[in-house]
């Protein structure tokens, strides 16, 4: 696709291909495919606790970022591959593997009996993670008529936003009332409903043309080492190791060698993962550093904004995830109203532009919030963080799939949620080390020795510290978190010149020159 400034989509059928009554029913199973990815992304960090004493109440703590990060780091690897194996076997049976591993996981992290087993198992689940989100998106891109995917959004994009939401509250909610185990066996209902959905209801036009199916097992290997190594990297620097640490620049050397290698066999490999062309593709080598910047926000503002409201508002962690919600109503209201206007305008580019300024203006404001801000300021806000960097998000993807050729689709779709997966691990892992660092630069004097050297035990400080000191603690962990939000701010904002650079992609403008 030249790099002009109005690209065109491939064209593609606008005959539907199935009854509504199947398409209903397969709707439903897979966005209840899309929530069980979202949910399992964050559903364990409230149900730590419960899961450590009962498991390993000695050691299992010294074991949580493992716990936390193993789902993250198989489901980011996998993506690639599962969009491959979608274009050369056909979504829908690549689709079930995905499904089963996921359910089989789950159910082993729900029989798990020590750490071992449940880290080992959370692999597992996350190795079918991987294609739950993705393949969603490809079969759903495939199922509806190119004019009709941004329109029919706005449920996919309710499914984010309550994922962000639900899973905390829901992870907190089963551990207190049934069992920690019960967040991994409310999956299984969840999980048959998309395989019966999937068997009963998913019909999917025939494959055009057989290609020979080579399954590029090198670049897999690779890209899943590199990609493991990237991730471990966010989560081991600064805090296992410091950032000048043998073991953190030996992993860094490591990673680029694998992403090297990764890149030098995809020009040679007869079936690539991620095919040298998509880069070549001028959507594409502007939506994946795009959706880095995206994913690398969203989940590092959105955990943040909880622990502001944990610890310079004194909430409870129940009490924070609930405060979550307006950013919820915000990402509903884009889904809806933003493909709706894609729908009428046929262009992309300029709901893009719209919510990438949002974003960046509302993560410039959040820079103000202090340990006074009311409830309805931080209610106003998350509203539009909402409604813009959940406006990006989608936007951005809607982008890559109307752009790319048929037989990329997948490809294209696991390529860009690979970036911005990818994007998240560092996010959180970044900002939170930036946090504790300026969180630590600002403690006021009174602090003891002892609590100086942690960001964790100055938080524990604030909880037993006299009213005074407990006042000026909170307001420099209040001023570090408005250094979390002006950094992501600035980061969306070169988000935002991405953006401006992005083809404007016209959607239906083939359709129009061939009749």
């Amino acid at each position: 696709m030249p790099a002009a400034s109005t690209a065109t989509a491939p064209k593609a059928s606008d005959e539907p291909l199935m009854s509504t009554g199947r398409l209903a029913l397969f709707s439903v199973g897979a966005m209840a495919a899309m929530l069980l990815s979202l949910l399992d992304e964050n559903i364990v960090a409230t149900a730590a606790l419960p899961i450590t004493s009962d498991l390993d109440p000695e050691h299992g703590m010294s074991l949580l970022p493992w716990l936390l990060s193993v789902y993250l780091l198989a489901a980011t690897a996998t993506q690639p591959l599962y969009g491959k194996l979608s274009d050369l076997y056909g979504p829908k049976k690549v689709y079930l593997f995905a499904i089963v591993t996921f359910m089989a996981g789950s159910a082993l992290c729900g029989i798990a009996q020590n750490m071992g087993q449940l880290i080992a198992f959370r692999a597992v689940q996350g190795l079918g993670g991987g294609g739950l989100m993705s393949l969603t998106l490809i079969i759903m891109a495939t199922l509806y008529p190119p004019k009709e995917r941004a329109g029919g959004s706005g449920v996919g994009g309710g499914l984010v936003a309550l994922g962000i939401i639900v899973g905390p509250l829901l992870g907190g909610y089963l551990s207190q009332h049934l069992s920690w185990r019960w967040i991994f066996y409310v999956n299984l209902p969840l999980g048959l409903l998309t395989v019966v959905a999937t068997l009963f209801a998913l019909r999917l036009p025939p494959r055009a043309h057989q290609r020979e199916r080579r399954v590029d097992l090198p670049g897999a290997a690779l890209v899943t080492a590199a990609a493991a190594g990237l991730l471990l990297i966010a989560q081991w620097g600064g805090t296992e190791y410091a950032w000048s640490s043998p073991q953190i620049l030996g992993l860094s050397a490591g990673s680029l060698l694998l992403v090297a290698a990764f890149a030098w066999w995809e020009t040679r490999a007869a079936e690539p993962i991620l095919p040298p062309s998509l880069f070549r593709d001028p959507v594409f080598r502007i939506a994946a550093p795009l959706q880095f910047l995206a994913g690398f926000t969203v989940l590092a503002v959105t955990a943040y904004v909880v622990t502001y409201l944990q610890v310079a508002r004194g909430l409870s962690a129940q009490s924070a995830g609930q405060r979550l919600a307006p950013m919820a109503i915000g990402v509903i209201v884009v889904m809806f109203s933003s493909g709706k206007l894609i729908s009428r305008t046929l262009r992309y580019k300029p709901v893009l532009l719209l919510n990438s300024a949002i974003t960046v203006i509302t993560l410039a404001l959040f820079g103000t919030v202090d340990e006074t801000t009311s409830a309805l300021h931080l209610g106003v806000l998350l509203v539009l963080l909402g409604f813009g960097l959940g406006g990006v998000v989608q936007v951005v993807l809607q982008t890559v799939q109307a752009s790319a050729p048929p037989e990329q689709l997948g490809v294209a779709t696991t390529g860009t949620r690979f970036f911005m997966t990818l994007g998240s691990g560092f996010g959180v892992a970044v900002l939170g080390e930036l946090l504790n660092n300026r969180f630590l630069a600002l403690l006021p004097d009174g602090v003891p020795e002892s609590a100086r050297g942690s960001a964790g035990k100055a938080v524990a400080a604030l909880r037993t510290a006299p009213p005074d000191l407990r006042d000026k603690l909170t307001h420099a962990y209040a001023s570090a978190v408005d250094t979390v939000f002006l950094t992501a701010a600035g980061l969306m904002l070169l988000a935002l010149v991405l953006a401006f650079l992005m083809p404007d992609v016209r959607l239906g403008a083939a359709d129009e020159q061939e009749a």
